[in-house]
């Protein structure tokens, strides 16, 4: 079978081409914004190097007892590292596991494959203790790295493998791939790729999990609902989410995530430049909020949402950061006269 991924042709050439054992690297590092498809292309990459019954060079069957343990992470000679629950970065202790496993003999296949995600997230301890397996690769073994950019690892990591840039698709052409790959319905094709800005995976994960489509809405609404509102009555917002069950701190990041996605479609109605709006349906919405504020301050919200991001990935408070984030942006009231400000409340 093919490789079945959209708006990767040349990343996928390239590793066909790399399952050949005279071309095969030591060290793989694919990049790009999640959900854009590393760990899909990873996997098929991997399935193709241990396929039992490739039905062509570089080609994997999707069928036999290598393909499907693959599929179900539980092939013996692949290691899949990943931040510990309850963790946020990929530790030393890892590293040194993996280490340890890379210096045995494969198992059962023709190479002892690790496969480590968003290494971006590793701990400066842990890409250095990488370093000594990047500059003395054992025998028979490939790593595989994952991450959001080059430039997030160390130059000396990243040097050492042969890297591939994943971008996101044209928002048509991801469209269009989701109807035809996906049988995605073409409305909620266009739909999925525009909120995604062109990333098939992300896209995927919202049309097979309708809760996280709903809760991208609620969050849009709850954008809404904060900016015709007064300062006092966003902090009792904080207050009740930290009431809540869960983790505030993946709460926050996910409501921020999104609403970063509204106030960057605000900064290109605010200039007027011709690119799509990645929340469409409330396109009349965006135009008003922009028609609120000038340029300078539109991108000074944008700033503060990523900066926020940022805080809450180095464990920096999250209420804290939802706090400030909260009281640093605009006061606008409420588009209709009917929804005044005074009629919003967040008390339990």
């Amino acid at each position: 079978m093919t490789w079945n991924i959209c708006g990767h042709e040349a990343a996928t050439a390239f590793l066909k081409e790399h399952t050949q054992p005279e071309k095969l690297r030591h060290a793989y590092l694919i990049t790009g914004p999640e959900g854009v498809g590393r760990t899909t292309l990873a996997l098929a990459f991997i399935k193709a190097l241990n396929c039992l019954n490739p039905p062509a060079q570089g080609e994997f069957c999707d069928q036999c007892f290598a393909c499907r343990q693959i599929n179900s992470g539980t092939f013996s000679d692949l290691m899949l590292l990943t931040p510990l629950e309850g963790h946020q970065d990929l530790r030393i202790d890892q590293i040194r596991e993996m280490q340890q496993a890379l210096a045995l003999a494969p198992y059962q296949a023709k190479y002892r494959i690790v496969l480590i995600q968003d290494f971006q997230r590793a701990t400066a301890a842990a890409s250095n203790a990488l370093l000594k397996s990047l500059e003395e690769p054992p025998a028979r073994a490939v790593l595989i790295l994952t991450a959001d950019a080059q430039e997030s690892l160390l130059e000396t990591i990243a040097s050492r493998c042969e890297i591939l840039r994943l971008r996101p698709m044209p928002v048509d052409a991801a469209a269009h791939c989701l109807a035809e790959a996906y049988q995605i319905p073409p409305e909620q094709a266009k739909l999925l790729a525009h909120l995604t800005s062109g990333r098939i995976g992300a896209a995927v994960k919202l049309y097979q999990n309708p809760d996280l489509l709903s809760a991208y809405e609620d969050a849009l609404d709850t954008l809404a609902e904060l900016l015709a509102v007064n300062r006092r009555q966003r902090l009792q917002f904080v207050e009740s989410l930290s009431r809540k069950k869960g983790s505030l701190r993946e709460s926050a990041a996910d409501l921020i995530a999104i609403w970063l996605t509204y106030w960057r479609d605000v900064l290109i109605a605010s200039s007027d430049a011709e690119i799509a709006l990645v929340n469409q349906s409330r396109q009349d919405a965006i135009q008003w909020v922009a028609q609120q504020m000038d340029f300078t301050e539109i991108h000074a919200v944008v700033q503060i949402c990523e900066k926020a991001l940022d805080q809450l990935e180095k464990y920096i408070n999250p209420r804290l950061v939802l706090e400030n984030l909260l009281l640093q942006m605009p006061i606008l009231g409420a588009k209709e006269p009917q929804k005044a400000a005074g009629d919003a409340s967040y008390n339990d």
